[in-house]
């Protein structure tokens, strides 16, 4: 089984602090889980699908849509305030620092970078948090950007290059890149954050030994209580992991289910990606 975090490797330094923790998992659940890399460009979907998925990280909205679902092992818990102690996250909608723009609502009408339909803070959460600021009749508060952003790096790069206004991103993301890439992340101001979500998961494939899960998973849930865990946690900013299960991701089909019902878009396709907003 292997193990990977493509999901938050978002600099060179994060994974290899993750290749770090996910080794220390391994150790202590006696589980050999070989850390494969699995960069963009190639989809992350094609990862998720993989039959010997033992330590991999997936995105909630598709792990609660999956037709075969993986097995749950534990959902990372941010060490910010913010986070509340428990494994959510938020989007942050991201503009230029110098953008003139103070308000979220002050951005609409401008071209929005998401990332893709299976994306829950890059595309679902949004959307969703947009459907309800949005006045009665609208189907869109944004135009899309002028090229497609399947990756946080991809939105931000459309945002800094002027491609797109505003951006939508997983705020764990930013919070590595804060710790890992700080020039980086000086370029980007957060106008507005949508409420909480469950954070992406650790996973194994649904055909894993499930009693190697059980073995893993309690890994997981007891790292901070090891010495070097507790240290590789906070290279990640992480508390902990948490025990999750599959009723906790219920609410995110939910919310693309009301926004389809609304034909609610996160961007209108029919406006076109060129101009300024």
């Amino acid at each position: 089984m292997i193990a990977n975090a493509r999901m938050y490797a978002v600099t060179p330094q994060a994974e290899a602090a993750w290749r770090a923790l996910l080794a220390r998992v391994s150790e202590r659940a006696g589980v050999a889980l070989p850390y494969v890399g699995h960069p963009a460009p190639a989809p992350v979907s094609a990862l998720w699908a993989r039959p010997d998925c033992g330590c991999v990280f997936m995105c909630g909205y598709p792990y609660a849509s999956a037709p075969v679902a993986p097995q749950l092992l534990a959902a990372p818990v941010p060490a910010l305030a913010r986070y509340d102690g428990r494994p959510v996250y938020f989007t942050e909608f991201i503009v230029r620092a110098d953008a003139p723009v103070q308000s979220l609502a002050q951005s609409f009408g401008g071209r929005l970078a998401c990332m893709l339909p299976e994306s829950n803070s890059g595309y679902n959460a949004p959307r969703h948090y947009l459907m309800r600021l949005a006045p009665a009749g609208t189907q869109a508060l944004y135009r899309p950007a002028a090229m497609p952003t399947p990756t946080p790096r991809e939105v931000i790069g459309a945002v800094l290059a002027g491609d797109a206004e505003v951006g939508v991103i997983d705020s764990y993301v930013m919070d590595l890149l804060r710790r890992y890439d700080p020039g980086l992340a000086a370029q980007l101001k957060t106008l507005a954050l949508t409420p909480p979500a469950p954070i992406p998961v650790l996973v194994a494939s649904a055909g894993a030994d499930p009693q190697q899960c059980v073995r893993v998973r309690a890994a997981l849930l007891g790292l901070h209580e090891d010495a070097a865990g507790t240290a590789l946690l906070a290279m990640l900013g992480l508390a902990r992991f948490a025990a999750v299960q599959p009723a906790d991701y219920a609410c995110l089909t939910a919310m693309a289910n009301e926004a389809d019902q609304a034909r609610f878009a996160l961007t209108d396709p029919a406006a076109g990606g060129r101009g300024t907003g």
